[in-house]
């Protein structure tokens, strides 16, 4: 039996997941899996349970939509735990004499040689049935993974036939930042490879950037298809490369040829301005499409010179066609979105003019929606440019002031360019309470997180506690300050705070974040400001981007207060999470609770979250058997549950 399509459609789940579930009415690719799956759904009752529980997801009439993907992706995840064992044949290797070429640097970690060799053989053996030992592995042993025979192993996962696997190596060997696997993966490249060499050439320039051109320019001789892409990319490290690039635009075709003209317009060079500006005179929409990430000071004057051609048609728009106004629609949103990163006093003018003759451009906004029959849609004026990764912020209507305000908020997450930060506060009016203009507080508050003050006690002026305003527009001020912060995080590998934020842009997708590194010397004050307002699960979150990893005192506070929360929030598995990264232990009431909150709650899916829980495996056995007793004596209200297998189950995970 092929189980292929579970691995697929978990895949999808977790994509839907981080997309947010706003997105999944439009989940073609999600419907797409599901409809591939069905067939398995006739082999055993719970891969029957999978398609319903997918099926209750994607109907229009679900009414807790977040818990339903959360159950289903439970129950996907707990199949796939039983799915796939590999026997292999002939006797194993473990003597692995080491390379002092390949190997400088490398560890040989003391690990037991029973654990070590089911390790390599899950990484290289074909198959999706060992994902879910791999990752249990490297979340309970990272140290195992700095092994030399096993970081070989890892370069040979990167073409796992399970793409679930090989996404999850490259993301973990670009995280380990060890430059020791290099040679690994130069070894036996493939320019004309497949999926596996584009993942070596993230890594490689992930890892070495510059360093590696001589690389990338020796393999982009003979590169194909996506590899060839890949390595267009990695050209973009090196300023040396505009010559390369300049005689790639008449080489390259499709999708590379767009990527050649993305990494010039991210140089600063002199010669790729000249070469822009004679590229606007013949197609400056063209122009504007390779310009809309570039944050270089020559693309300000560029996009400054269409801006100001479109503004001369706008004032002459009441005489114009409907198909002259639906042009200038959408050369208007073109501009919008390149403007996004730059900075100076140009652009800053550029806003103000936007804003002077903001009635107009909304009546042609509203005449192209209405046009489209409420189809037209365009990404910047929804979404702006940058996702924190979990929330997406909609607005109800298209109108430019949003769309201003979402794009400069983005742009100060790039780029901490002065006048931007100036205009973000001149536009919601200074501060003022009474005259702040609320579609321009996440950029404000951007501003606020970016330098080296109190932005708690500026943030709680914004939102006074008592008067008129609270009821006109405290929670919309909340909320756009929820939005700003939802891209400040804490920084593992740095031990600090960076603002953050990933590309929507499908030009950029693969590889391009805007990220910069901020000081909070004031975040204390600022949990302590987010504690003070009404509890909820998306505080909750930014609580958990909040708290300063290093800091044991807090760690210690906020621990404790996610583990009161998870014991009375309806879902609290996000929270498992949350106390993990506190250094949290104690789980005690946990089970219990989420128990009462679902008392349908399946035996497979308790499991699964029982061996999630904070603390060692003594405490969550204790959990365990607390829950049996409770069901047991009937003190445990529950539906269709089995606590000897529930029983069986955990004295397996406990053993192993």
């Amino acid at each position: 039996m092929d189980t292929t399509p579970i691995y697929d459609l978990r895949e999808r789940l977790r994509a839907a997941a981080m997309a947010g579930t706003n997105l999944l009415s439009e989940d073609f690719r999600l419907r797409r899996a599901y409809e591939a799956f069905k067939p398995l759904e006739k082999a055993s009752p719970v891969f029957a349970k999978v398609g319903q529980l997918t099926g209750q997801l994607l109907s229009p009439d679900c009414q807790n939509v977040q818990g339903a993907l959360l159950d289903t992706i439970t129950l996907a995840d707990a199949v796939i735990c039983t799915l796939g064992t590999v026997d292999v044949s002939g006797e194993f290797d473990f003597t692995g004499t080491i390379n002092e070429e390949t190997n400088a640097g490398c560890l040989v970690v003391n690990a037991p040689y029973s654990i070590l060799k089911e390790l390599l053989e899950a990484l290289t053996a074909s198959g999706g049935g060992h994902y879910g030992y791999v990752c249990e592995m490297h979340e309970n042993h990272p140290e195992l993974f700095r092994d030399y025979r096993v970081n070989h192993a890892l370069v040979q996962a990167l073409g796992a036939s399970y793409s679930g696997l090989a996404d999850n190596v490259e993301q973990w060997l670009i995280e380990d930042n060890d430059k020791t696997i290099l040679p690994a993966l130069y070894k036996d490249f493939d320019p004309k490879g497949k999926k596996e060499m584009v993942r070596r050439v993230k890594v490689i320039s992930a890892l070495a950037g510059a360093e590696a051109n001589d690389f990338y320019v020796k393999m982009l001789a003979e590169a194909q298809k996506d590899v060839r892409t890949e390595l267009i990319n990695a050209l973009r490290f090196e300023p040396r490369n505009v010559t390369l690039l300049f005689q790639l635009t008449k080489t390259e075709k499709g999708k590379n040829k767009d990527r050649v003209f993305e990494m010039l317009a991210a140089m600063r060079e002199e010669e790729v301005n000249d070469f822009f500006q004679k590229l606007a005179k013949k197609k400056s929409e063209t122009v504007l499409k390779y310009l809309r990430n570039s944050t270089t000071e020559w693309s300000v004057g560029l996009v400054v010179n269409i801006f100001n051609k479109m503004l001369e048609k706008l004032d002459t728009i009441d005489d114009a066609s409907d198909k002259e106004k639906q042009a200038l629609t959408d050369r208007l949103q073109d501009i919008v979105r390149a403007m996004f990163g730059k900075g100076g006093t140009q652009i800053c003018e550029c806003y103000r003019k936007l804003l002077a003759q903001k009635d107009k451009i909304n009546t042609l906004l509203k005449e192209a929606w209405q046009e489209s029959k409420g189809t037209y849609e365009r990404d910047t004026f929804y979404y702006g440019v940058l996702t924190p990764g979990q929330y997406w912020y909609k607005a109800d209507v298209l109108d430019i002031e949003t769309a201003l305000g979402k794009v400069l908020h983005h742009s100060l997450i790039a780029n901490p360019d002065s006048d931007l930060q100036a205009l973000a506060l001149e536009l919601y009016q200074n501060g003022d309470p009474k005259k702040a203009n609320i579609k321009f507080l996440a950029a404000a508050a951007t501003v606020k997180f970016s330098n080296d003050e109190n932005c708690a006690e500026w943030i709680e002026e914004q939102i006074p506690e008592k008067g008129l305003l609270v009821s006109r527009h405290a929670k919309e001020r909340l909320d756009a300050v929820i939005e700003a912060a939802d891209y400040v995080t804490w920084d593992r590998k740095k031990n600090g705070y960076k603002l953050y934020g990933a590309y929507i842009d499908v030009y950029y997708t693969d590889y391009k974040r805007a990220e910069r590194t901020i000081d909070l010397p004031y975040v204390k004050e600022m949990i302590s400001w987010f504690r003070k307002q009404e509890p909820s699960q998306k505080l909750d979150k930014i609580l958990a981007q909040f708290v300063p990893l290093n800091d044991e005192t807090i760690c210690r506070e906020m621990g404790e207060y996610f583990y009161k929360r998870a014991l009375t929030v309806p879902d609290n598995r996000f929270y498992l999470d949350y106390m993990k990264d506190c250094g949290w232990k104690e789980c005690k009431g946990l089970g219990v609770s989420i128990l009462k909150n679902e008392p349908s709650t399946p035996t497979w899916s308790l499991y699964r979250w029982l061996t999630m829980l904070p603390g060692d495996k003594e405490a969550i056995m204790e959990e365990m058997r607390t829950v049996c007793s409770l069901i047991k004596r009937g003190e445990l209200k529950v539906k269709h549950f089995n606590t000897a297998e529930l029983e069986e189950y955990m004295n397996s995970w406990y053993k192993g």
